[in-house]
C-alpha cells in the first residue's frame, strides 16, 4: 500500500503537470516575420501567358477556369504549375502524406526553392506529424518556409498527442481543412484532394474519386490573401531547420531523399505521371478554360478562437446555407461524409416541397473510409428518402475518376473506390467546389476553402460528370417503401435490389455498435 501511495505521489503531480502543459498552444520562441503574396502577379511570366488566353469578350474580372476530375492530371497540374512558378509558390494542406505522390510533390517545392523561388508550405499538425514527413529537413533548404496549423505541444510523439485531445479536445479538434497550391499568385489548385496516392490514382488500398479546380485569375489573389491570412495566423508555428548534431546530418538526409525521388520517378507509376500536363495544353491554347466570375470561400481564421461561437464565424456554412435557401429548380450536392442533422434535413426537405429537383451522391457503407460517419448519415437517411430526396450510394468497386478522363478510369489491383469529392451545382448555374463536406464538422469545427462560381457552361460539366456516375454500375440508388430501405442496383448486366446494407459484417458492426456512441458534432 505504501508503494502504491508513494507511486501516486511521485506521478500524479507529474501528470497534473503534463496535462496543464497539454492546454496551451505551443508558440515559438521569436514571433515569425509575416510574410504576404507578391503584389502585380500580371506581370510575372506566368500572368502574361495568362492574359494572352483570355478572350476579348471576357471582363477583367473574370477568372479561367478548368475541373480536374482524374486522379493522374490533378497530379500533372500541380506540377505544371510549380514549374512555371517564378516568384513564389504558396502550399496549403490537411495532410500530406510520405508516399509516392506526396514525395514527388515535396521534390518539386525543393527543385523550386533552388531556382530561388520563395516557397511556403503550411500544413494541419493533426497531419504534420506522424506521417513520416521531415518538415524539419525541408525546412533547412534555402527558400522554403514550413509552418504547421494548430499545433500539438507533443509533436510526434502518440501518447502525448493523446493526452492534449484529452485536456485541450476544444482546441484541438478544430482542425485547418482548407487545400490550395498557388503558382506566383497567378494560378492555383483548390478542391477536395490533398497530397498523397490515394487521391492521384497511385498505388493504395483506397483510391479516391475526387475534385479539384485549376483557377487562372482574379480569383486566384482571393485565395492568395486567404493562405496570408492563415500563414501569419497565431495558430501557425514555424518549424525549425535541425541544429546541433541533427545539423550535420542534412546533406545525407537530402541525397537520400534525393535519390528516394529519382527512384519514384522511374517506376511504373512515376511514368504513368508523365503522360499528362494539363497545364502545358491550357497555356498553348489544346484545352478550353472556362471564364466566369468567381469568388473565395473561406472560414475566417478566428473560427480556431474557442471563445468565440463557431455559428458566427463559419463564413463557408452561412454561404452554402444562403445558397441552398435560393435554389428554385435543382439541387445537386456530391458529399462523401452526409451527416445533414436536423437542421439540414428540414432544408433539404423544404426544398423539394417548393418543387426542388435535389439529386444527392455519396459513399456507401462499403466505400467510405470512415464507417463511424456513415452513422451519421444513415439516421437521416429514411427521412430523407421520404421526403422525395433522390440518394445515391457509390460502390467501392467505382473507377475512381470524376468525369471525362485522358487516363485510365480502372481501379489498380487490390485498391477499392470511395467518394471524397465536394460539389453543389444550383440551378444549373452556381457552383460551390471546395474542401467542404455537409457534416457538423465541416460546418463547426474545420475551416474549409471553396470556390463560388457563376457559370452555366461550368456548372454543365459538374452535372455532366455526376450523371456519368448515377447512371452507370458505379452506385447504387437508393429507395424507401413499405418494406424499408432499398439498395437498388444501376447496372444493367445485374439488376437487383438488395434489402441489407451491402457492406461487410464488421463495417455493419462498427456502425451499429459505436455509431451512437460517437457525438454527431465530431462526424
Amino acid at each position: 500500500m505504501n508503494h502504491v501511495l508513494r507511486l501516486r505521489t511521485i506521478w500524479l503531480p507529474v501528470l497534473a503537470a503534463m496535462l496543464a502543459a497539454c492546454t496551451t498552444t505551443p508558440k515559438p520562441k521569436e514571433p515569425p516575420t509575416p510574410s504576404y503574396v507578391i503584389t502585380a502577379p500580371d506581370v510575372t511570366p506566368l500572368g502574361r501567358q495568362v492574359a494572352t488566353l483570355r478572350p476579348r469578350t471576357v471582363s477583367a474580372g473574370q477568372s479561367g477556369l478548368f475541373l480536374l476530375g482524374q486522379g493522374v492530371e490533378a497530379f500533372s497540374a500541380r506540377v505544371g504549375l510549380a514549374q512555371r512558378a517564378t516568384r513564389t509558390l504558396d502550399v496549403q494542406y490537411y495532410a500530406v502524406f510520405n508516399d509516392e505522390s506526396g514525395t514527388l510533390l515535396l521534390g518539386e517545392l525543393i527543385d523550386a526553392a533552388r531556382r530561388g523561388i520563395r516557397v511556403r508550405l503550411l500544413i494541419d499538425d493533426l497531419h504534420g506529424s506522424g506521417q513520416g514527413l521531415d518538415l524539419a529537413l525541408l525546412a533547412s533548404i534555402p527558400g522554403i518556409e514550413v509552418r504547421v496549423f494548430n499545433p500539438f505541444a507533443g509533436r510526434g510523439f502518440a501518447p502525448a498527442r493523446l493526452l492534449e485531445f484529452i485536456a485541450d479536445g476544444e482546441r484541438l479538434h478544430r482542425r485547418m481543412h482548407n487545400k490550395a497550391w498557388i503558382a506566383d499568385n497567378v494560378g492555383a489548385i483548390i478542391g477536395g484532394r490533398n497530397l498523397g496516392n490515394k487521391y492521384f490514382s497511385g498505388p493504395s488500398e483506397t483510391l479516391f474519386a475526387d475534385l479539384d479546380v485549376l483557377t487562372l485569375g482574379p480569383v486566384t489573389r482571393e485565395i492568395s490573401r486567404s493562405f496570408d491570412r492563415y500563414w501569419n495566423s497565431e495558430w501557425a508555428l514555424p518549424i525549425a531547420a535541425p541544429e546541433g548534431a541533427n545539423k550535420d546530418t542534412v546533406p545525407a538526409r537530402l541525397a537520400e531523399l534525393a535519390n528516394r525521388i529519382e527512384q519514384i520517378k522511374a517506376s511504373t507509376y512515376g511514368v504513368s505521371l508523365k503522360k499528362s500536363d494539363p497545364v502545358a495544353d491550357l497555356l498553348a491554347g489544346r484545352r478550353a478554360l472556362v471564364w466566369a466570375i468567381a469568388h473565395a470561400v473561406v472560414d475566417p481564421v478566428s473560427k480556431f478562437d474557442a471563445d468565440k461561437s463557431p455559428e458566427v464565424e463559419s463564413y463557408v456554412l452561412t454561404e452554402v446555407a444562403e445558397q441552398l435557401r435560393a435554389t428554385r429548380q435543382s439541387l445537386l450536392m456530391v458529399s462523401p461524409y452526409l451527416v445533414p442533422g436536423e437542421s439540414g434535413t428540414n432544408l433539404l426537405k423544404s426544398l423539394v416541397d417548393r418543387g426542388v429537383n435535389v439529386r444527392v451522391l455519396t459513399n456507401s457503407l462499403s466505400a467510405t473510409d470512415v464507417p463511424v460517419v456513415h452513422a451519421g448519415y444513415a439516421k437521416y437517411r429514411p427521412a430523407l428518402l421520404k421526403h422525395g430526396v433522390t440518394l445515391y450510394e457509390l460502390k467501392p468497386t467505382a473507377a475512381p475518376d470524376i468525369g471525362a478522363s485522358r487516363g485510365s478510369a480502372t481501379l489498380a489491383p487490390d485498391s477499392e473506390a470511395s467518394l471524397h469529392a465536394k460539389a453543389f451545382v444550383i440551378d444549373q448555374r452556381t457552383v460551390l467546389i471546395g474542401s467542404m463536406n455537409f457534416d457538423p464538422r465541416s460546418a463547426w469545427y474545420n475551416s474549409e476553402l471553396g470556390i463560388l462560381v457563376e457559370s452555366p457552361e461550368l456548372a454543365a460539366q459538374v452535372v455532366q460528370a455526376f450523371d456519368r456516375i448515377t447512371s452507370s454500375e458505379r452506385v447504387w440508388k437508393m429507395a424507401f417503401d413499405e418494406k424499408g430501405l432499398a439498395w437498388i442496383s444501376t447496372d444493367p448486366k445485374d439488376a437487383n435490389t438488395l434489402r441489407s446494407e451491402p457492406a461487410s459484417f464488421w463495417r455493419r458492426v462498427q456502425v451499429e455498435l459505436l455509431g451512437p456512441l460517437a457525438p454527431e458534432d465530431f462526424m
